[in-house]
């Protein structure tokens, strides 16, 4: 059976992650190209920098980097089929040589001390405890490499007229990733990178998700018209078969409807770029 060709059964049990790899779904960040352009920039990758991406999804912003600053990527995720579609990226693009790809865990890294210039998360911290995480990733970096994170925020105060749908919409992704998702202030960001001892810390700060444009922004880094109607008609194709496929369909809606459309919680929503040095 190719391995794309699952049955009705096989799809339902898939974890959130290994279900929109097979999906296809390509993790695009809020902040777009420019936001991992600007990323890279502050983390200083230059030619042949070895880089750990954390959570490499289906492998767009990995491959993305290796083709634009020519390092050295390393990316892992939880999700078989994240890492199927994301060797399967690097293969079309010819970047084999550059960029590799394994399951792995952001809290037991099979790496060894003082690994990487650069170690790198983007939306994926969000869904991790920063505690035990951040002590594995600067554990691997290299003295003077750089921990850089893209990540989603939350404003320091929320009036009570929004901050009922953040903790709705948190609470929506904590139950769909079985992960304890959640939107740290600017405040718990910067914090999380002080208490690691990691010194010169940036912080990026790009409130409101709501901007112009943004929308046809989002279909081009998606892949365009043709794979984004694609996709969708297949996600419609298994909604029809499945009561439970379709449940979790509604659930995303749900989620990225409170934290990324609601028209009061959006204001206070937005996303954060946070790197430090190892000294």
């Amino acid at each position: 059976m190719p391995q794309d060709d699952l049955s009705k059964e096989e799809l339902e049990e898939l974890s959130y992650y290994d279900f929109m790899g097979y999906m296809d779904v390509p993790f695009f960040n809020i902040g777009g190209v420019g936001s991992i352009d600007r990323l890279a920039e502050l983390c200083e990758i230059r030619k042949n920098s070895k880089v750990l991406v954390i959570g490499c999804g289906t492998g767009g912003n990995s491959c993305y980097l290796a083709q634009t600053y020519k390092c050295r990527i390393t990316g892992i995720d939880i999700a078989q089929k994240m890492i199927q579609k994301a060797q399967r990226l690097a293969k079309e693009l010819n970047l084999t040589d550059n960029v590799t790809f394994q399951l792995g865990d952001a809290y037991n890294l099979k790496f060894p001390s003082d690994s990487f210039d650069v170690v790198l998360t983007v939306f994926v911290s969000q869904f991790l405890d920063k505690q035990r995480a951040f002590l594995k990733f600067v554990r691997v970096l290299k003295p003077k490499g750089h921990l850089g994170i893209n990540e989603m925020y939350k404003a320091d105060e929320i009036p009570p007229e929004a901050i009922d749908n953040v903790r709705e919409g948190e609470k929506v992704f904590q139950e769909l990733t079985e992960l304890p998702f959640k939107l740290n202030s600017v405040t718990e960001w910067q914090q999380a990178f002080e208490e690691k001892a990691l010194t010169n810390i940036v912080v990026e700060v790009y409130p409101s998700l709501k901007r112009k444009g943004v929308s046809l922004k989002i279909v081009k880094e998606f892949g365009g018209w043709r794979k984004l109607i694609r996709t969708l008609g297949k996600m419609l194709l298994l909604a029809a078969k499945s009561k439970k496929i379709r449940s979790r369909f509604s659930k995303i809606s749900k989620g990225k409807g409170l934290l990324l459309r609601d028209k009061v919680a959006t204001k206070y929503i937005g996303y954060i770029l946070v790197v430090g040095e190892k000294s």
